[in-house]
């Protein structure tokens, strides 16, 4: 019997909304723990996996032996999309567990080759709105988002793909239009958790010196607003 690796929900997330078939990369593989679950799974024909830390390459290296997946994993040194080559006909590009402001970068030191991929999953620890609103202004649209709670956090991950998206509130940058369209099953708690942020946020503002005339303040506030209508409409439908 077959060792099979298992992924922790964030990562599974990441996984699900990878197309089957094809060929994949992974930017920042780390362990390789999601390279080998998509080839194990027959997800995807191979995947490269591109790491820029040496440590890191070791340990993936040494979890490809464990599995028997040194022939379908391609294992390369180098930093975001740059180690990747146009034969490599890659078609999905995974970008996971690092900030979208990082994110942001490795796309734009890339922008030029962008629409040669069919579709990129980001899993941004952070500033996943600064990301979507940098997508949207390339020509990208998300066809999918799926929220994923582990250790008593969440994690978005969202599909972007060549298109159109329009957005006509901006509060959906931050909520994604694709968690709102499909109704995660995590929509509601998420919602909840991010009411509470900036409840905080907001008493501590207004603790400041310059308390509700802080610019931060009605921003805060405005945001907070706008959650509370959303969960309401959500909770109608």
């Amino acid at each position: 019997m077959k060792l099979k690796v298992k992924l922790r929900p964030r990562l599974l997330a990441v996984a699900e909304l990878v197309p089957s078939g094809g060929v994949v990369t992974d930017i920042g593989t780390d362990h390789a723990h999601l390279p080998v679950f998509l080839v194990q799974e027959r997800r995807c024909l191979r995947v490269i996996a591109v790491e820029k830390s040496r440590g890191s390459l070791r340990k993936a290296q040494r979890n490809l032996r464990f599995f028997g997946l040194e022939e379908m994993i391609e294992l390369r040194e180098g930093d975001g999309l740059e180690p990747l080559k146009g034969e490599d006909a890659v078609e999905t590009v995974v970008i996971s567990g690092l900030g979208g402001k990082t994110i942001n970068r490795i796309l734009a030191e890339a922008e030029a080759d962008l629409f040669d991929y069919k579709r990129f999953v980001m899993q941004p620890m952070v500033d996943a709105e600064e990301l979507r609103r940098w997508l949207v202004s390339r020509g990208f649209y998300f066809p999918r988002e799926k929220l994923a709670r582990e250790g008593g956090r969440f994690y978005e991950v969202i599909a972007a793909e060549p298109g159109e998206e329009r957005i006509e509130d901006p509060i959906i940058f931050e909520l994604g239009p694709a968690l709102m369209r499909d109704r995660d099953p995590l929509l509601i708690p998420w919602l909840q958790a991010k009411l509470k942020h900036y409840e905080r946020l907001l008493q501590a503002l207004a603790r400041s010196r310059l308390g509700t005339g802080d610019p931060r303040w009605r921003s805060s506030h405005y945001r907070y607003t706008r959650i509370k209508e959303v969960i309401r409409d959500v909770r109608q439908r």
